[in-house]
């Protein structure tokens, strides 16, 4: 891995990257679908499909959800799809406002001397206002989220910054894909992540980096 300090645009996933907010946000998934739904098997098939694709929309998951494992009838998906996701955007902001940051994840921020960005599954506007909120705007150059998917983000930031001496730091399979169709070097992050292992055996087979803190990683 050339040093940290050699890249010019580094690009940041929140969930389980810059917060520890993964299992926040599986349990408001499970509380948004339950609030609808009386099927705990079929919930739990919903809640392990969100688990294990960590990094897509919330809009891309709800829509499988109720499409390929609930198979709600067509006609009833766009106003159920819009509750769902109504009750899961008021948990996040919530959750977003108390999730703990992850341990040393500042401290290596301030390390980051080039453009620094966040590229996240999560909902633009809905990110947005909770890193104003926070306070952690004022740290980075942009905040981006879905519905856009995460390799357009990263395509997105490159081009707008006609720079591709870039590296993406994330924690899911999603963040690891969308890294490479950009050729943008990947570091990942695993502390949080859901599905560890196998990203770990992704990224190694990649020729990738890992990171089990943010601590254990240098410019």
């Amino acid at each position: 891995m050339p040093l940290l300090s050699e890249y010019e645009v580094y690009i940041f996933d929140c969930d389980g990257v810059i917060l520890d907010s993964n299992q926040l946000k599986i349990e408001a998934m499970k509380n948004a679908l339950e609030a609808h739904f009386s099927t705990p098997d079929l919930i739990a098939e919903c809640i392990d499909y969100f688990r294990h694709n960590f990094g897509k929309s919330r809009f891309h998951h709800v829509a499988h959800f109720l499409a390929s494992i609930l198979v709600v009838e067509e006609v009833k998906r766009s106003e159920l799809e819009r509750r769902i996701l109504a009750d899961f955007s008021q948990q996040c902001r919530t959750l977003y406002l108390t999730a703990q940051m992850t341990p040393g994840f500042m401290s290596f921020l301030e390390q980051c001397k080039g453009k620094r960005y966040v590229a996240s599954g999560s909902e633009q506007s809905e990110l947005r206002d909770i890193f104003v909120q926070r306070g952690l705007d004022a740290h980075f150059d942009g905040v981006f989220g879905s519905p856009t998917p995460k390799a357009e983000l990263i395509r997105n930031i490159l081009k707008q910054e006609n720079n591709t001496n870039a590296v993406m730091f994330g924690d899911a399979m999603s963040d690891l894909q969308a890294a490479k169709v950009n050729n943008c070097h990947f570091v990942a992050y695993l502390p949080y992540s859901n599905v560890g292992e196998q990203l770990r055996k992704e990224a190694l087979s990649l020729h990738y980096d890992i990171a089990n803190s943010w601590r254990s990683l240098k410019c």
